[in-house]
């Protein structure tokens, strides 16, 4: 039907044929409800609702596809989601930062150690301050990691129509940009000392042969993050389609899926952790570290540290 001189057209998200573009589908839904067009009901998520999409009737290509015309909020939605991922993971990182120093002595220097007892030990060595070593890097790589992430995963959504896939390969992406400052964070804050960031960046380089150091165990982070955020996307995803349309839905949604996906991912985390914690001149590989860590103390040996905080919250 015509409503202010647009033609409402109910298009199927999922439908691989057509693939609109979520953003520009909500600023032209916007724009006609303001105009004093008809209030269409509010979708709870792409993959499974039909958006009712309102816009200029668009040309139609050779192969049959709606040909679905760029506006500039879509620019203005994409930089709002990078600059609020960026925020969100600064802080987050900030308020869990003890957390996270415990958990990380946990998983690599005091393996036989209670999160208790390793957090007295750090507070022994390093004072208060020491709960927030390495803080400024986890930051950092935060900050842009979310940013890259959630701009990403929400661009990729639109072009690839599932949430598992985005959300993998987003995840990829924020991984092989940051990575150099997961390492440089693992190396300084699973040791209980007070060395600089340059004493251990030093360290890590004289020890790996350069710069290629600052990507030892790229490849079981990486594999992490795609069964890590393809999870935690799609979990959310499943869990936003069947869950009523309440303001705090998407951030219990939220919390649930990353705790499911943290603690399915956990292992590896203690693996890629006792990589990028190996000392020596050679890489130790996955199965290595895997085999080393079962040999002191079996699966258990796998969880540890687990209770204080699962991977990436």
């Amino acid at each position: 039907r015509w409503t202010g001189g647009r033609r409402c057209f109910r298009v199927l998200a999922d439908d691989p044929s057509c693939r609109p573009r979520q953003a520009w589908i909500e600023s032209e839904a916007r724009a006609c409800f303001e105009s004093g067009g008809v209030e269409l009901p509010r979708p709870r998520g792409l993959e499974s609702a039909e958006i009712h999409a309102i816009y200029d009737p668009p040309a139609v290509t050779s192969s049959g596809v709606l040909d679905m015309p760029s506006s500039a909020g879509d620019s203005r939605r994409h930089a709002t989601r990078l600059v609020n991922g960026a925020v969100a993971g600064a802080v987050g990182k900030t308020v869990v930062s003890p957390l996270e120093r415990v958990r990380l002595v946990g998983q690599t220097t005091r393996p036989d150690a209670s999160a208790l007892a390793s957090a007295r030990n750090v507070l022994a060595a390093e004072g208060w301050s020491g709960m927030w070593r390495g803080n400024g890097l986890a930051v950092a790589r935060a900050a842009s990691s979310k940013a890259i992430l959630f701009a990403a995963q929400d661009a990729l959504r639109v072009r690839v129509g599932h949430d598992f896939v985005a959300g993998s390969l987003a995840g990829v992406l924020a991984t092989l940009l940051t990575y150099p400052l997961d390492l440089l964070r693992t190396r300084a804050a699973a040791a209980v000392s007070t060395a600089s960031l340059g004493a251990v960046t030093a360290s890590l380089m004289r020890e790996g042969g350069g710069v290629r150091a600052l990507y030892r165990g790229v490849g079981a982070t990486a594999a992490g993050a795609v069964a890590f955020e393809g999870t935690r996307f799609g979990s959310f995803g499943w869990l936003q389609a069947r869950s009523a349309d309440w303001w705090l839905a998407p951030a219990i949604n939220g919390t649930l899926a990353s705790l499911l996906a943290g603690m399915v991912m956990y292992p590896n985390d203690t693996v890629r952790r006792r990589i990028q914690w190996h000392r020596g001149t050679e890489t130790l590989s996955y199965l290595e570290a895997a085999r080393a860590l079962l040999c002191e103390g079996g699966v258990a040996r796998l969880y540890r540290g687990g209770g204080a905080l699962p991977p990436q919250k």
